[in-house]
């Protein structure tokens, strides 16, 4: 079996990534922080006792909490959970948190923490994640995402909002979706001017609710955190026998931090369900649940549903949006022993991953582990599908058995030990959320989450997010909810301006792309920059080689060379990194390198008979003597005889490798036995080496040969 030679494959092209990477002002931060600034809502009694729980501190350091003309400090622990819990009794007792009254937690080292905070009342209490005064993006925009409240108790225990003032001389603004027990009325503007560290509260009357209600700055660049919940709330009103009110309490998240695509937390144990709300942001927001279409709404616009099973559900959106999770009343939960009572949480957008975060239980007289008041305690988890291998709870694998997949993330809940403090970790991201319930009692809260801003994001053009583009043409787009002047710098001194830009790299490489967004309408407010990593990588480009013609029996072998890890792919199917053909067809090879960049190159075989050919190389020739007296003209040359070729380039060297003669047939002659064919000039007699190459014009069918011939004088 005879081979050709095998052919050697070069490569040479681009591939264009742009990373997920983000190192931007404002744009990924995680639930610590230096300062806390917040107030609680009011309860439906006064309150009995207050809990905040300090996460995480790299040090021993000491918290300093701040509320009316106090300050008191208590010591914390490195990389443990502190409780830190104030009752009706103690020293400083707990009415000194009353609603209203607004609160600051720092750490004198000034090192980042979490902090969660919780209001309880006997029966009644909720906690929310308090979000640090540096993550309040410049001038935030809200829009209060809570529940009504229950007057069949004979209170107003109704729907309530409140606002706290982070920088000094804030102008609220607020456009309410209820009327209220003091200043607003229904859909009418309203506005008030807050001090730092000054509290606006709201109560709305009968039971009506403020989801929707749309809260806002117009001073300037000024910081100020809005808190969302109710007295006291059944859950839900629709059906008779709901019975059990409780607190609501919640941080409303700005619109720069919501999102489009959410999982909700299906609570362990509690099979009647749960109920979610979605506030939009905007006007013409699609709602889809599960895929299916639900809902359009305007801005302010509320959609509330009754989940009656309890599994996890899709939430998405065109725009962006708020959603809240409610835990229902204990008689109407489905919990067996009809533990648990309504409590409000944010649910975090699926993009917002944490890779660390740090929790501990707070415990109520209601909610403890007293063998006389059952109560459970879980931590809920939300990861992206196939990433729960990495996740650890205080350094050990998790049980996830019972996790579903829901809007490509997998989520669960874990049943955990009250009185031990807890750290979760993935290196692959995850969301958490704690939850606690018993007899007439619960509350939940976010605790592991990221803030991505959406007020500026950078974007590409559709499918150019990973492109093998050879010409490295990119389209970044600035995306902003707010009017805001854009420059960009690619990282290769070169620069533009405006929110949609082309640009092309003509060399491989890395480049920072970096978009400077600036504000006019927000007076005061320094600009954000957003930078992304562009990598230009090699192509696999490459060629098969021309078209050819073979001769049946002939054997075509392709072994090219290429980088590790190179994936082939041939015309038959094989993915081997060579391929033999020994009939007429055409070979494509597709090549797919470990960027997924991919090339294909295709060439053409064709085979044809060549016994029909005939070649015949004398190996003795004659060439007359110039001197000699007698020329007998026979055998004079040396003279090919074949058939099947059209044309002959020979060659031809004496015994030192010398040419003596070098010659194109038909156009020269054979050669005559002279040097240069001169016979004037005749070489003398002895061996002689020939190169012959025939060919055939038509079918570019070519044969070489090689051999020796005598010449005798």
């Amino acid at each position: 079996m005879r081979f050709l030679p095998s052919i050697s494959l070069l490569f040479l092209t681009f591939l264009l990534i742009l990373s997920t990477d983000r190192t931007e002002a404002q744009n990924q931060n995680n639930n610590y922080g230096k300062e806390f600034r917040f107030t609680f809502l009011e309860n439906y009694g006064s309150l009995d006792k207050v809990s905040f729980v300090v996460s995480l501190t790299k040090l021993p350091d000491t918290v300093r909490i701040y509320v009316g003309n106090s300050s008191f400090g208590i010591g914390v622990y490195k990389n443990y959970d502190t409780i830190i819990s104030y009752t009706k009794f103690s020293t400083p007792n707990a009415f000194v948190f009353g609603p209203n009254k607004g609160i600051l937690i720092n750490t004198t080292s000034n090192s980042p923490f979490a902090l969660y905070a919780m209001n309880n009342v006997q029966n009644s209490s909720d906690i929310s994640t308090i979000t640090p005064s540096e993550k309040i993006p410049g001038n935030p925009d809200y829009y209060i995402n809570t529940y009504r409240g229950d007057e069949s108790l004979g209170k107003e225990n109704n729907s309530l909002f409140s606002v706290v003032a982070i920088d000094d001389s804030c102008y609220i603004n607020v456009m309410p979706t209820a009327d209220s027990k003091y200043n607003l009325v229904k859909n009418t503007p309203f506005g008030i001017w807050l001090r730092k560290g000054q509290v606006y509260y709201e109560q709305a009357l009968d039971s009506q609710s403020f989801a929707g209600t749309h809260v806002w700055n117009s001073n300037g660049c000024k910081r100020f955190a809005v808190f969302e919940g109710a007295k006291c709330s059944y859950v839900d009103y629709s059906t008779p026998n709901c019975r059990g009110c409780d607190h609501l309490y919640n941080q409303t998240r700005p619109v720069q931090y919501l999102g489009k695509s959410f999982t909700t937390l299906p609570y362990e144990t509690i099979d009647g369900g749960y109920y979610y709300q979605i506030v939009a942001t905007e006007n013409n927001t699609i709602i889809k649940i599960d895929g299916v279409y639900r809902t359009t709404l305007n801005k302010g616009g509320v959609y509330q549903y009754n989940q009656k099973s309890n599994v996890a559900v899709c939430i998405e959106s065109d725009k962006l949006v708020s959603v809240v999770e409610l835990m229902k009343s204990g008689e109407c939960n489905g919990q067996i022993d009809k533990l648990g009572n309504p409590s409000l949480m944010n649910v975090v957008p699926n993009n917002q991953l944490t890779n660390n975060t740090g929790f501990s239980f707070p415990v109520t007289s209601k909610i403890s582990q007293n063998p006389s008041f059952p109560a459970d305690f879980y931590v809920g988890i939300s990861a992206p599908i196939g990433s729960l291998h990495k996740l650890r709870i205080n350094g050990n694998p998790i049980d996830t058995t019972k996790f579903v997949n829901s809007c490509k993330n997998t989520v669960g809940s874990i049943k955990l030990n009250p009185t031990l403090k807890y750290k979760i970790s993935s290196e692959l991201g995850f969301i958490a959320y704690m939850y606690a319930f018993g007899i007439d009692e619960s509350y939940a809260s976010e605790v592991g989450s990221s803030f991505e801003s959406n007020n500026t994001q950078i974007t590409l053009a559709a499918n150019q997010y990973t492109t093998c583009d050879s010409f490295n043409i990119f389209k970044f787009k600035a995306k902003s909810d707010s009017f805001a002047l854009f420059k960009w710098s690619f990282g290769d001194g070169t620069f533009q301006t405006g929110d949609s830009v082309n640009k092309s790299y003509p060399k491989t490489g890395i480049y920072q792309v970096k978009l400077n967004a600036t504000y006019p309408n927000s007076i005061g407010c320094t600009g954000d920059t957003f930078v992304k990593t562009v990598t230009v990588h090699k192509r696999p480009y490459f060629t098969l080689g021309k078209d050819s013609i073979l001769c049946f029996g002939d054997f075509f072998q392709v072994a090219p060379v290429v980088e590790p890890k190179t994936k082939f792919l041939w015309s038959n199917g094989s993915t081997l990194n060579m391929v033999v053909v020994n009939n007429a067809q055409k070979v494509w090879l597709k090549l797919t390198d470990t960027n997924q960049c991919s090339y294909t190159d295709t060439m053409d075989l064709r085979f044809i008979n060549c016994d029909t050919n005939s070649i015949i190389i004398p190996n003795v020739f004659t060439p007359s003597n110039i001197n000699s007296v007698s020329n007998d003209n026979i055998n004079d040359l040396f003279e090919t005889k074949f058939t099947g070729f059209d044309a002959l380039k020979g060659k031809i060297y004496n015994r030192w490798g010398i040419l003596v003669y070098s010659f194109n047939y038909p156009t020269d002659s054979y050669w005559n036995g002279g040097l240069n064919n001169d016979t004037s000039n005749p070489c003398p007699s002895g061996t002689y080496y020939y190169l012959f190459e025939f060919t055939n014009s038509k079918t570019n069918l070519v044969r070489s040969y090689n051999g020796v011939v005598e010449l005798i004088r």
